[in-house]
């Protein structure tokens, strides 16, 4: 859970709100969802070309996910992307899973979808800050 971000929702139900992010991730336009998950509807300037969207926003959103995760402080030091289908406009939600998390660094995946289709996956290794 991101600090100051979310508050607790009791009980495994979850409200389907959002939170806005702060700095760089607010202005790629990350939204962090109640259930964990991080959801973006892209804009035009998230495009390659027109049509597709560009890889740096889905490995951006599998490492928040990723990160999100962890549920620490954490910096990247090292990311594997694998980029599975071609993502068009619209809303993508990143997920992400927790491997392991150490005394000085964290492992965790993080996945993109968008309409339920998975278009891309990073493997993270963080930093613990």
């Amino acid at each position: 859970m991101i600090p100051g971000c979310l508050e607790e929702t009791p009980s495994a139900t979850f409200e389907l709100y959002s939170v806005p992010m702060a700095g760089f991730n607010a202005s790629l336009g990350l939204e962090a969802l109640a259930d964990g998950s991080i959801a973006l509807t892209t804009r035009p300037e998230h495009e390659v070309i027109p049509g597709t969207v560009h890889f740096a926003v889905l490995t951006t959103l599998a490492e928040v996910a990723a990160a999100e995760a962890v549920g620490r402080s954490v910096v990247p030091t090292a990311i594997q992307v694998q980029l599975l289908r071609r993502a068009r406009p619209g809303r993508l939600i990143g997920t992400g899973r927790a491997l392991k998390v150490g005394r000085r660094l964290a492992f965790a995946e993080g996945e993109v979808t968008q309409e339920g289709q998975l278009v891309a996956k990073a493997a993270v290794t963080f930093a613990l800050l």
